[in-house]
């Protein structure tokens, strides 16, 4: 029995590994919602700081269903707040604010050129790159993009602009958008494999489980079955 226990804590041992990276694939990292709020203070954008403070920033995120898809927040001045005279509900144009992409600084100025659509979490309303050929300043709606990874950690993103986004801007300049949500193709393809990974881990573990656990009641049968040899033999 003392060589069936050994080679029971030894096959946990190997499981470990393949349980644990399954783990880390299906579970989302915790939001650093201070550090957040702290970064955008920092850069003095007080007014966004003061409103993803709470429960505002999670209950956005709430609204995203992709797997550990990272999020790119375009966070307006504080001039802009305080000239805001959209009629939309706050929190709507939040969503419109904010990118379940990874939208870095070398995606939006190298990547997508003008005219390219970016899904938002305000279904069926994409943002539009509005940089030109030869442009400087990247831009998105008309609206230009004026501070680069306020924050970065790979789960957000947060990059400053001078004003919010006009979810009518779209409808106006590219009517052929309206209703149609876009995700950027680089997403689609990290979150498809993403998912192949996945399946791929679960799998791994309940075929390194099963082997295991029919090697272990070999071994044990094998055992039993020396003992009962022994025994008749003693006997």
């Amino acid at each position: 029995m003392a060589k069936f226990s050994f080679l029971f804590f030894l096959f946990l041992l190997l499981l470990l590994p393949t349980l644990s990276q399954a783990s880390k694939t299906t579970n989302n990292e915790p939001l650093h919602v201070a550090a957040i709020s702290n970064a955008l203070s920092s850069k003095g954008y007080n007014e966004m700081s003061l409103t993803l403070l709470g429960m505002t920033f999670k209950a956005l995120l709430s609204t995203q269903q992709s797997l550990n898809t990272t999020v790119t927040v375009f966070c307006p001045t504080d001039k802009a707040f305080y000239s805001l005279n959209y009629r939309h509900d706050p929190f709507t144009l939040l969503q419109y604010q904010t990118a379940p992409s990874n939208l870095d600084k070398e995606t939006l100025e190298n990547s997508l050129p003008y005219g390219s659509k970016i899904d938002t979490l305000l279904h069926g309303h994409p943002q539009v790159v509005t940089k030109l050929p030869g442009d400087t300043n990247t831009s998105i709606n008309g609206v230009n993009i004026v501070d680069w990874d306020i924050y970065h950690d790979g789960q957000v993103i947060l990059h400053g602009v001078d004003d919010f986004f006009d979810p009518a801007f779209k409808i106006l300049k590219y009517p052929w958008y309206d209703g149609v949500g876009v995700t950027n193709n680089q997403e689609d393809k990290d979150l498809e494999s993403e998912a192949v990974y996945l399946i791929f881990s679960v799998y791994s573990a309940l075929a390194v489980l099963t082997f295991g656990l029919v090697y272990l009641l070999y071994v044990y049968y094998d055992e039993c079955r020396e003992e009962t040899d022994d025994y008749i033999e003693y006997v």
